[in-house]
């Protein structure tokens, strides 16, 4: 995978990336389990950043902070806030993989929850999106607030503490 970080890399500078690939058989795979117009999207919290938003975080965060400084609201360094741990959430789905209560899982990335979950819906579905259903870390409103991001732009580019949404039955939420 590429990504585009301008502002990042020097002249002659580039980075290795570690890679997990793991198999699934054909039969097994969500893709395969329809998503009804009734199921419920279940969001799994973020521990910061993850792979969202880290052009426009240094941006806004290092125009106005130094790297060790602490973020206003945010009781964390810039520092620590932009090398916050992804969060691995397999140990939380491994047990729930092959129920089939579970219609579809979205994995927040660049592109923000609603572009993200789309893509495992079908294409005459939409979403229906309580945002005030959790609070938003601090580090995203703080990045809102300093840079004066529209409402729209940041829910396009970060996770806003959503790192994994997991699609379930109605009937099996609780």
């Amino acid at each position: 995978e590429t990504a585009e970080m301008p502002g990042f890399y020097k002249v002659g500078e580039y980075d290795i990336s570690g890679t997990i690939v793991g198999v699934v058989d054909k039969e097994l795979m969500i893709p395969k389990r329809t998503i009804s117009s009734s199921d419920v999207l279940i969001g799994l919290p973020s521990t910061g950043l993850h792979t969202n938003g880290y052009s426009l975080a240094r941006k806004v965060l290092l125009e106005k902070y130094n790297i060790d400084d602490i973020v206003e609201g945010t009781g964390s360094t810039v520092k620590d806030n932009l090398l916050s741990i992804h969060k691995s959430y397999y140990k939380i789905c491994s047990d729930i993989l092959d129920k089939e209560w579970l219609t579809g899982i979205s994995h927040i990335t660049g592109g923000g929850i609603v572009n993200n979950t789309m893509r495992v819906l079908g294409s005459n579905q939409s979403l229906d999106i309580n945002w005030r259903a959790w609070e938003r870390p601090a580090i995203f409103n703080a990045i809102q607030e300093i840079g004066n991001v529209p409402e729209d732009d940041i829910r396009e580019s970060m996770n806003l503490g959503i790192g994994l949404i997991l699609i379930v039955s109605k009937k099996a939420v609780d």
